[in-house]
């Protein structure tokens, strides 16, 4: 199973095309709890992991 990312940014260029950012492996992280903020590398808004409604 796979964790995917967005950009919560309606203005990025990403969010635009209605493309995930980051895609992780369930098996690679231990806890999804327990990860760090991850930001996106476009417009430097946080991610999330529920899809922006465009």
């Amino acid at each position: 199973m796979e964790i995917l990312y967005y950009c919560k940014n309606r203005q990025c260029k990403i969010v635009k095309k209605n493309l995930s950012v980051l895609t992780l492996n369930l098996d690679d992280v231990m806890d999804e709890k327990n990860l760090a903020k991850m930001y996106c590398p476009h417009c430097k808004t946080e991610l999330s992991t529920k899809k922006p409604k465009v």
